[in-house]
């Protein structure tokens, strides 16, 4: 549709008094005829023309302009949130303007006494609380509007019918016609308009209504989230989906409850600034809480260890590593022989002021439980030696008792729900009550229903306010967890310190088969050099004996020197 260039002349006439109270539920209730195969707020004028309503929704994401697209038709028994429509009127092109009246009423339904020609009376329904306008308007040929206002109903919803006819035409209220409508008038707070004096006003208005809330909500939720943290020894560490899920639902929540959340907020402004403080608050008390660390619990599984002392253990890795060479040429690689199998687990702890280590879980109610004083601390049995401090991610390493199958026990801190006893028996059965917290209770949500309407216009909110803090503060009462861990025996950390010393060749090894392999190759060769070291020292020997007794490089025999007095080169006598 194209709107029309010019706006129609539109007056307005009030029709009230007597011959507004007189109109009867007969004549308002019936509704008017569409034309068949055509949308339910269409109505004919003439035998060319016709008549439609469009409405405009309220909503967060509405175009509020004239000619947006978010007008619509109105649907049957259709809820009218706005004090205006429009009313398009569907003509010939070229044909002359053409006035017409809009008459309007509402009214509600109720009982009235009406007395019989016999003298009795009785009740029945009708039209109570009628009121009726008109407006004038005038269609150019074509496509045309013209914008009806409505009357405002702020505190209630009342039936409203409207009706289209001629000038000179009775009235359409009192005698039905096909061209009426009916439906439902509500205005909703969102349509208030704002008004100010001047600038001083709004900005004070501001300050009063969005600066000053912010500003004390952020302070109290600052203050009392580092008081939670610290008696909580880490924040709550909120996961990153809940937040989306959280904004997620929030925007489905404004759009599909836009019309309450806004008649709530024009009433009271500054519960927007202080919900937003509060968020601002979570988040720094979120982002600048995180005061945990990392620790690893270690648990060796010996039976799956290699020995390389026991022979059979080395034929049988020698087999299982063929096998595992094969099957990875078969394209299902397995573990290579030797391989140290272990079982690790990660925990966050936070530690307390005298040392002790507390398990820390992520989520509000774990956090909101450990800020009233529930634990889960680290309770060992063993040596503490056993602990390894270690640079990284994980700051400790805690090494458990390998023979134990389920060395850890963990259970987080918890919630658990204690409804106050009504009625107790002591040890002679006799029966008390115990009214008070009931009582207590009740009026602690009135008060908060109360609070709730004369601070935010609306006793429910405050009733679920309530409600939260009373179910946080009394009904769920914190439990404490534990965590117990069977560390691995005294002697358990040397041993395994001097693996780790001393392994720190095996880091450029590619898997504990190479090892294998090179450990296998570096007793051969130490071995075999045994076996030279033995040789080279028996050949030695034999021939340091034969150059002394036989000789080397000379036909003569030595001659050993006896005790004759002669000298070195001296001949001896023939007679010798």
């Amino acid at each position: 549709m194209v709107a029309g260039a010019v706006a129609p002349a539109v007056a307005q006439n009030d029709d009230g008094g007597a011959a507004a109270r007189n109109l009867t539920l007969e004549e308002l209730t019936p509704g008017g005829e569409k034309p068949a195969n055509a949308p339910d707020s269409i109505r004919q004028n003439g035998q060319y023309g016709e008549f439609a309503v469009k409405t405009l929704p309220t909503g967060l994401l509405v175009d509020e302009a004239e000619d947006s697209n978010s007008w619509r038709y109105m649907q049957p028994g259709e809820t009218v949130k706005r004090n205006h429509l429009q009313l398009w009127s569907k003509r010939a092109y070229g044909v002359p303007e053409e006035d017409y009246v809009v008459e309007v009423a509402h009214y509600q339904v109720g009982q009235k006494t009406v007395t019989h020609e016999d003298g009795t009376t009785s009740q029945q329904r009708a039209a109570v609380n009628v009121t009726t306008y008109s407006r004038s308007v005038t269609f150019a040929g074509g496509y045309d509007y013209a914008e009806i206002d409505l009357r405002e109903h702020y505190d209630d919803r009342v039936r409203t019918v409207m009706c289209v006819r001629g000038p000179t035409d009775p009235s359409c209220l009192r005698n039905p016609t096909d061209t009426r409508w009916t439906f439902y008038h509500a205005s909703s707070q969102a349509t208030l308009p704002v008004e100010t004096n001047s600038a001083g006003a709004r900005l004070g208005w501001g300050m009063l209504s969005l600066l000053f809330p912010f500003f004390i909500s952020t302070v109290f939720t600052l203050y009392g989230g580092r008081k939670a943290v610290e008696k909580a020894k880490a924040g709550p560490q909120i996961s990153a989906i809940w937040w989306v899920l959280t904004a997620v639902v929030g925007m489905f929540f404004v759009v599909l409850a836009w019309d309450w959340m806004s008649a709530t907020l024009i009433r009271a402004p500054y519960l927007v600034s202080a919900a937003g403080g509060i968020l601002l608050g979570v988040i720094a008390v979120e982002w600048f809480g995180r005061t945990t660390y990392g620790a690893g619990f270690l648990q060796f599984q010996l039976a799956d260890g290699f020995d390389p002392t026991d022979p059979d253990a080395v034929e049988e890795a020698a087999k299982e590593a063929e096998e595992a060479e094969e099957a990875e040429e078969d394209g299902d690689p397995k573990d290579a022989p030797g391989v140290l199998k272990a079982r690790f687990n990660v925990a966050k702890f936070a530690r307390g002021d005298t040392g002790e280590r507390s398990a820390i879980r992520k989520g509000i109610r774990r956090f909101w439980a450990r800020a009233r004083g529930a634990t889960s601390d680290l309770e060992v049995e063993g040596n503490m030696q056993t602990r390894i401090e270690v640079d990284g991610p994980i700051e400790e390493l805690y090494l458990l008792d390998p023979e134990d199958e389920a060395p850890l026990d963990y259970q987080p801190e918890h919630h658990a729900l204690e409804w106050p006893d009504l009625i107790t028996y002591d040890e002679e059965g006799n029966r008390q009550l115990h009214p008070v917290p009931y009582i207590a209770g009740i009026a602690a949500l009135g008060f908060s229903y109360g609070i709730g309407s004369l601070a935010a216009g609306t006793g429910l909110l405050g009733l679920l306010v309530g409600s939260v803090l009373l179910f946080a503060f009394k009904i769920a009462q914190p439990r404490d967890g534990k965590l117990h861990a069977n560390l691995a025996p005294i002697h358990y950390h040397h041993a395994v310190g001097s693996m780790l010393t001393h392994a720190r060749g095996l880091a450029d090894a590619k898997s504990w088969d190479d090892w294998f392999r090179n450990y296998t190759e570096s007793e051969a060769e130490s071995h075999a050099d045994r076996r030279d070291l033995l040789d080279d020292r028996s050949e030695s020997q034999m021939g340091k004996l034969f150059d002394r007794y036989v000789g080397t490089g000379t036909d003569e025999a030595p001659v050993r020197n006896g005790h004759s007095g002669r000298e070195d080169g001296e001949e001896a006598p023939a007679d010798d």
